[in-house]
């Protein structure tokens, strides 16, 4: 329906110009007389750029879009630069280049995107906008739509270059002081179990061969000399299992229980901690024993997706889980705590290694209950500025 619109407008145009050309010329023949002939020898010009404007091919190549910095988290700016090349045979005069697809997010961005250009025998062109305040989520840029003109708007053609590109912008980070959880209460403190590990990136010395060893263990340097099988020795050092799981139920402050999650995951994992992570709601997701940058990279685009949803309520997933959260210590990451989540609490606390909820607010929110009197349970009230030290308010009474 758009295209038969669009042939039926340049249609009319065309049949405008020819129009017009003619009413012209038939003044000057019936009229005579300088100023007549004078009007049809001034417009025939504009009149043929028009129709030539109309038929001739518009050649729009090397479209490229470059946008700094590479990677991008929520809040930050954004510098896009559009480069494209003009290779249309007859000057064109006036160009007017537009995005597509993110003025479909105009109420989220502000700015220009669009831009007019007094062309003429110019090839190359650079255009580059800013995108403030970036909402987290994926971002798509779908093209370019070109719009020529002559001077008068008798002739207007369209040319739309397919260009698509997305672009993901992560939770806003924090940095968080990493330290093993020890959760506070009023009759004592009651430390989350810790393990005892091999870091086999830290060679303290070699031994005698005994049988069970790992066979990448055997120190080759040392066979190689006197042909007897030792073994290197590593350092131990303690690790946590943390069971990290964010509510999607709980639509209130959602963005910054993200951050938080995302900021947890990063401090975790920078520091050689154990943990997994659950991403409740519609679609679940579980990601188990994250250790490298690369498992961190796959939550974090994760956590730029995801929306709240309360098809499935935050006790019935974290009920589905009791196994690996029996075997860790939960920490729970939501806006708003509910009925369920107490509830749970209630039920599932004296089968929990230590569970930690930290409930996110906004810095002027009035916070109703500070604590829940659960043993085994930390609630924590946390805003965006106390982020950094979300792991020390554990340890607070």
């Amino acid at each position: 329906m758009n295209k038969v619109k669009l042939y039926l407008r340049d249609g009319g145009r065309f049949i405008l110009i020819i129009s017009l050309a003619v009413i012209i010329f038939s003044y000057a023949m019936f009229q005579g007389g300088f100023v007549s002939w004078f009007l049809f020898y001034s417009l025939t010009p504009f009149l043929l750029y028009s129709l030539l404007l109309s038929f001739a091919p518009i050649k729009i190549e090397e479209v490229d879009r470059e946008i700094t910095p590479s990677k991008l988290h929520r809040g930050d700016s954004a510098k896009v630069t559009v480069s494209f090349r003009n290779k249309t045979w007859i000057p064109l005069i006036f160009m007017t280049v537009q995005e597509r697809g993110i003025d479909s997010l105009s109420n989220n961005y502000q700015g220009n995107f669009n831009r007019l250009y007094f062309v003429g025998w110019k090839r190359k062109f650079t255009w580059t906008y800013e995108l403030d305040n970036l909402k987290r989520g994926k971002m798509q840029f779908q093209g370019l739509q070109f719009t020529f003109t002559d001077f008068f708007g008798w002739t207007i053609r369209t040319k739309v270059i397919d260009e698509n590109k997305s672009v993901i912008i992560f939770p806003k980070l924090s940095t968080i002081k990493y330290k093993p959880l020890q959760m506070q209460y009023e009759h004592g403190g009651v430390a989350a179990p810790l393990s005892m590990v091999k870091d086999t990136s830290l060679v303290t010395g070699i031994r005698d061969y005994q049988s069970g060893d790992k066979y990448s263990w055997i120190h080759w340097k040392s066979f190689a000399k006197n042909e007897t099988l030792r073994t290197k020795e590593f350092e131990d050092r303690q690790t946590q299992d943390i069971f990290l799981a964010i509510d999607h139920s709980a639509p209130k402050n959602f963005e910054y229980a993200v951050d938080l999650a995302a900021s947890i995951l990063q401090s975790v994992i920078k520091n050689h901690g154990d943990i997994s992570f659950l991403s409740t709601g519609g679609k679940r997701e579980i990601f188990p024993k994250l250790k490298s940058q690369a498992h961190l990279e796959r939550v974090m685009n994760h956590l730029s997706i995801i929306e709240p949803d309360s098809k499935q309520s935050i006790d019935a997933a974290l009920a589905n889980e009791m196994g690996l959260i029996n075997s860790a210590t939960l920490v729970l990451v939501t806006g708003e705590l509910s009925k369920e989540l107490k509830d749970f609490f209630i039920n599932s606390a004296k089968f929990a290694r230590g569970i930690v909820c930290f409930v996110v607010s906004e810095k002027n929110e009035k916070v109703m209950e500070k604590r829940v009197g659960i043993a085994n349970v930390k609630v924590i009230h946390i805003t965006e500025a106390q982020f950094e030290n979300a792991f020390t308010e554990v340890m607070k009474p």
